[in-house]
């Protein structure tokens, strides 16, 4: 019987293991909170188009009050001012595009895009 050299991970690919594991739930703990919003702000959309579809059109600064007031309750901050609320006649249009950057190391930063579009027309 021959004893044979057993191979495992040496300390430096251990650490560029652990460097790489550490980086990474960083990034995850920094861009979740982004797509939690992301995601409030989609369900706030869905609720409107769902409430309104059956109701009279309310106007335009009522519109603002209600995502305003849904935003405050579901802890979404400084997204209001890219809500734009506009159409002709019946027709009620609510758009939000927005991105939002995430500061990773130094001058490094994650961007992420979204957009929401309701079309409320009779």
């Amino acid at each position: 019987m021959t004893l044979k050299k057993q191979y495992g991970a040496s300390a430096i690919t251990m650490l560029v293991i652990l460097v790489l594991a550490f980086s990474g739930f960083v990034t995850l703990l920094k861009v979740v909170p982004v797509y939690t919003d992301d995601m409030a702000v989609e369900t706030i959309f869905t609720n409107i188009q769902e409430e309104l579809s059956d109701k009279d059109r309310p106007s335009r600064s009522a519109l603002f009050d209600k995502i305003q007031k849904r935003m405050d309750i579901n802890g979404v901050s400084n997204l209001m001012e890219y809500v734009e609320v506009g159409g002709k006649g019946s027709t009620i249009i609510i758009e939000m595009n927005y991105e939002r950057r995430v500061p990773l190391v130094a001058n490094l930063e994650l961007v992420a895009t979204f957009n929401h579009y309701i079309d409320l027309s009779e």
